[in-house]
């Protein structure tokens, strides 16, 4: 395969020396990178937005004990290269990994790649940042099922089919300015994640980048970020699309620290279209009013968009546990709720969760378990194109709609050496017809919720939607890893990595990955692989 020719350029321009300035802009939002300064901010003494990533570099700078979170580079010049208080700053994206995918006709997989990730601190108030990385790999068959479905590869890209392989490519950019004390203006293309938890029924990262615009307000006790985000529908093999569709969304979130050991979210968001023959309107100007909610506004332009509220209460118990809670609501009638009576407009969801530092005196030990719940017809709607998704991927949890999910996570960190599982199980609705011709269960986020099935009177039915309908799948996965962390600025990392997954579906055979590898990987953005074809 043929890299971009820009990259070579890249590696005398990292070599350069620089002097060190203030540490501004965000992190990397992945996990591998950020999650030693997410244990500080759980701690029961600190106030901090850790819902809203990726973090601000000077919130992680304040706070106590993150010089030394992250452990040393395996060579010094990669702690040189990727120091963010350094004018230029980065550093090599690796991916290098062989494996086996048992049970599979061709079991031989492999992911190559190679990109860079820059920084630039331009003046004491505005930073600037990119990453991009170009990938050839053979998926195990669930995810190149999952790519043939959705024509992208989770979290990373249009996947381009190669022979027998799938290449795809992933950039990420931002510039940040700093405005007074109070005013972080970003604009970019990226991601953003909403929660405490392993996921998110607000806003995941799961999604493959979008260009955004981002205003970060934080006074007093409060931090506000305005969202606004222009995505589109790529028309994926279970879609009745036949070309790619643009829309806008914003995205509001207000985060309160009401006590060192509480804190609650409001979350509101919008998707509509900018060629609405009914509404040809672009870039609605009026949902650029940062201060106001958004449904008062969807309501008062009779506008047919898809809006979206929630709240969360994340409360810490202990000295490093924090219980986290989010419910999202879609659409809403109390009376249906008390009635059980399944009608379709009720689009709810709902996460409870723990996670635990440190845990048991272990220095390093980290604990979650968390239940996601959401009900069919969740995050749909009813013009197909407003779904809440970017590029046939859910931006909230990775599952869409109709499941309810228990999750348990352990990470165990000493020094450089990391060891962690992460387990899932999950029972999902399994539609059993083609679903844009009347049988759509709300399984499905990327088809219309008026694409239901027919009653005996001949129009769609209202009522008798659950979790589980028509046809119910289970699915288990599990995924332990073990490495060495090489670069922590980056996320490079030398591991070993074990993938089990069982879907057993209501009709039609089970299906079975036993999938095992090996080599470098650079985990600067967290990979998604928890995916299932609706």
């Amino acid at each position: 395969m043929r890299w971009p020719a820009a990259l070579p350029a890249l590696v005398p321009v990292l070599l350069l020396p620089a002097p060190a300035m203030a540490q501004q802009g965000f992190l990397p939002l992945g996990r591998t990178v950020d999650a030693p300064y997410t244990a500080l901010m759980h701690r029961k003494d600190v106030a901090a937005h850790s819902a809203i990533r990726p973090y601000l570099w000077e919130d992680v700078r304040a706070l106590p004990g993150a010089d030394s979170a992250a452990p040393p580079a395996w060579r010094p010049w990669l702690d040189h290269l990727g120091d963010p208080a350094r004018r230029w700053h980065g550093g090599p994206l690796l991916d290098a990994q062989a494996g086996a995918s048992f049970g599979e006709d061709e079991a031989l997989k492999y992911r190559g790649g190679a990109g860079a990730w820059l920084g630039w601190n331009a003046a004491p108030r505005f930073t600037l940042g990119l990453d991009g990385r170009v990938w050839q790999e053979r998926l195990p068959g669930y995810l190149a099922r999952f790519a043939q479905a959705q024509k992208v590869v989770p979290g990373e890209g249009y996947a381009y089919a190669l022979d027998d392989a799938i290449v795809h490519y992933d950039w990420n950019g931002y510039a940040d300015y700093k405005a007074g004390e109070y005013f972080h203006f970003t604009l970019g293309k990226g991601r953003t994640f909403l929660g405490e938890g392993r996921r998110s029924l607000f806003l995941g990262d799961g999604a493959t980048g979008y260009p955004y615009l981002r205003i970060t307000t934080t006074a007093w006790h409060l931090r506000y970020m305005n969202l606004f985000t222009l995505m589109r529908d790529l028309p994926g093999g279970r879609s009745p699309l036949s070309a790619p569709s643009r829309k806008f969304a914003s995205i509001h979130y207000l985060s309160w620290n009401v006590s060192k050991r509480v804190n609650a979210g409001f979350f509101e968001a919008i998707v509509w279209q900018d060629n609405d023959p009914r509404y040809p309107r672009g870039f609605d100007l009026s949902y650029l009013n940062p201060v106001i909610f958004l449904r008062p506004v969807e309501f008062g332009l009779g506008s047919p968009d898809n809006a979206l509220m929630g709240i969360a209460l994340n409360v810490k118990a202990g000295r490093q546990t924090l219980l986290y809670s989010q419910v999202a609501l879609d659409e809403f009638l109390l009376n249906h709720v008390r009635a059980g009576d399944g009608w379709y407009g009720n689009k709810q969801g709902v996460q409870v969760g723990a996670i635990a530092h440190d845990t048991f005196g272990r220095k390093g030990l980290m604990l979650r378990a968390e239940v996601n719940y959401a009900r069919p017809f969740m995050y749909a709607h009813t013009d197909r194109r407003q779904n809440y998704a970017h590029e046939g991927e859910a931006l909230a949890h990775p599952y869409g709609a109709g499941f309810l999910e228990a999750l348990l996570e352990g990470e165990w960190r000493k020094g450089p050496w990391i060891l962690g599982t992460t387990a899932s199980i999950a029972a999902l609705g399994q539609d059993t017809a083609q679903a844009w011709d009347h049988g759509n269960y709300g399984n499905n986020i990327f088809l219309s919720d008026s694409d239901r099935p027919l009653g005996p009177d001949g129009k769609p039915l209202v009522y008798g939607f659950w979790v589980g309908k028509p046809s119910q799948a289970t699915v288990f996965q599990n995924e332990l890893r073990a490495g060495r962390l090489l670069a922590p600025a980056s996320g490079l990392l030398l591991e070993l990595a074990w993938t089990y997954r069982a879907q057993v579906l209501g009709h039609g055979p089970a299906q079975a990955t036993n999938y095992l590898r090996f080599g470098i990987s650079a985990h600067l953005h967290d990979r998604h692989t928890f995916q299932v074809v609706r």
